[in-house]
């Protein structure tokens, strides 16, 4: 089975930082602590959310910040059992050809490899029309089944006929529909996918 895996909000708690590093960030808290991004949790711009990246982003979130309980133990299980894992991510700057860019696609690399999360493929898309550049990845990679927890593509993709785990979070509270099915954390994803129920 060839499986997609989106990284922020899937493989560690994208929501949760944002919430804490935001507050502590901007000295408030957050006008919207359920928005799916931080210039909407914060009712800030683009610049400040730019100089926020610098401070927490690239430094602690994409070196340091930890996976989800039991995410790292099912990789392992499910590349054992002979799956493909191909990530698929539109992580910001992943994609700039500038310094920051760079890092970002180091880190990103490195913290997957540091918590275990071996993978077939990295794709990196773009931040503005992801949710078809997904599709578009998807198809190309014949994959089977996506894990992602962004409302918005887990439409498209379900709507394309690619079965979607969605991944439980604040602002994809009222999805549901055929082809989706709301996981909680990764013992959910594990009873699912992998050959040894509940294990």
């Amino acid at each position: 089975m060839n499986i997609g895996v989106d990284v922020d909000g899937v493989l560690l708690n994208t929501p949760e930082f944002m919430r804490k590093y935001g507050e502590r960030y901007f000295k408030r808290p957050p006008a919207d602590p359920d928005a799916y991004d931080m210039e909407n949790m914060f009712r800030v711009s683009h610049k400040q959310v730019f100089f926020f990246g610098l401070r927490w982003f690239l430094p602690y979130y994409c070196r340091k910040y930890p996976p989800y309980p039991q995410a790292g133990y099912t990789y392992d299980k499910l590349i054992k059992e002979g799956n493909k894992i191909i990530q698929i991510t539109s992580r910001k700057a992943t994609t700039a050809h500038t310094l920051i860019g760079f890092f970002s696609r180091r880190f990103l690399n490195q913290w997957l490899r540091n918590n275990g999360f071996f993978h077939d493929k990295l794709i990196c898309c773009e931040e503005e029309g992801v949710s078809y550049q997904k599709l578009m990845h998807c198809q190309e990679n014949n994959v089977d089944v996506m894990i992602d927890d962004n409302p918005i593509t887990a439409n498209v993709l379900a709507d394309h006929g690619i079965k979607v785990l969605l991944y439980d979070a604040p602002y994809n509270q009222y999805l549901e529909g055929d082809g989706i099915t709301r996981v909680r954390n990764w013992s959910d994803i594990r009873k699912i996918l992998c050959k040894e129920e509940g294990k």
